[in-house]
């Protein structure tokens, strides 16, 4: 018997789909970068950062880096690799 291409064509179909949707939320994230607002801190968040005895937030450490002057990390437009978090 032999295997019928039709479910892996499906994965690999949905794979590239997903690929391109990351790659335009990137473009979209890279653009609009200036309009981008942090959350206010609810009470989980909150609890959480004073129990892991954080004092400065990520949306801090970001205003940060832009103040220093560093550029948003950008790919080579063939490359379709999720971008590592921070």
């Amino acid at each position: 018997m032999y295997e019928h291409p039709y479910l892996s064509y499906q994965v690999t179909e949905f794979e590239r789909e997903e690929l391109v949707r990351a790659a335009e939320r990137r473009r979209l994230l890279i653009e609009r970068a200036d309009q981008i607002v942090p959350r206010q801190v609810g009470a989980v968040r909150g609890a959480v950062r004073r129990m892991l005895g954080r004092t400065g937030t990520a949306a801090d450490a970001v205003t940060a880096r832009a103040a220093a002057g560093s550029s948003v990390e950008r790919r080579p437009s063939g490359s379709c690799e999720p971008l590592t978090a921070r």
